[in-house]
């Protein structure tokens, strides 16, 4: 048996919102359908702006910089009796679940992605979630300059993502920009702390157990 086996996500039912009735999306999502349009009003442009100019005041370096993006949402779980080394976590030592989250300055989460296996790698995660792909459609100013999403070290740099600078002989000012940003980015980390205060069942390690249902 491989190590690696395939779990066909594909072969779901794909999520229809249509579909979903007003109880549903409450009891799955823990949101009602008409919350929804509250996402179209705090993700539109003018909104996005509102955003960076608020990171750009409290000091970041990035001035076109409108949230945080972590791919470390990492809640331990009950080791499996099967496929325990899919799940598992080398760098925590954990067999784990983890998501890909974005975090907006208002406390909101944008977009998030997951869970997926713990041992998956944060780029692998970051390329099946499509958020690259979104950013590049969605994430411009009205006369058409890129936002930008600042992530942790694990995540490529691009355009429309930005990470702090990994050379191995940094400059005054690359020190300056890696301090600037990840003294704004610990509120990524406070959100994290939030849910986990609401939803404590989710740091009951003991509880959180895989393949229940057959």
């Amino acid at each position: 048996m491989p190590k690696n086996p395939n779990f066909s996500y594909e072969e779901y039912d794909r999520f229809s919102l249509d579909e979903t009735n007003d109880a549903e999306c409450l009891t799955e999502c823990r949101f009602r359908k008409h919350d929804l349009q509250i996402l179209l009003e705090v993700l539109n442009p003018a909104a996005l702006q509102i955003y960076s100019n608020a990171i750009a005041e409290k000091g970041a370096a990035l001035h076109n910089c409108f949230r945080f993006v972590d791919s470390l949402i990492l809640r331990p779980v009950c080791r499996p009796g099967e496929h325990q080394r899919v799940i598992y976590n080398a760098h925590k030592r954990v067999h784990a679940l983890k998501c890909q989250c974005v975090a907006l300055p208002n406390g909101l989460i944008g977009n998030l992605y997951g869970p997926v296996e713990g041992r998956k790698h944060d780029t692998g995660m970051l390329a099946d979630s499509g958020l690259l792909q979104d950013l590049q459609r969605f994430a411009n100013s009205p006369a058409g300059n890129p936002f930008c999403l600042y992530g942790d070290p694990a995540c490529p740099h691009r355009i429309y993502l930005q990470t702090l600078f990994r050379n191995r002989a940094l400059t005054a000012p690359m020190i300056a920009f890696n301090q600037s940003m990840s003294t704004v980015r610990e509120s990524v980390e406070w959100l994290f702390n939030d849910i986990v205060n609401y939803f404590k069942f989710m740091d009951f390690k003991k509880n959180q157990k895989l393949a229940l249902v057959v």
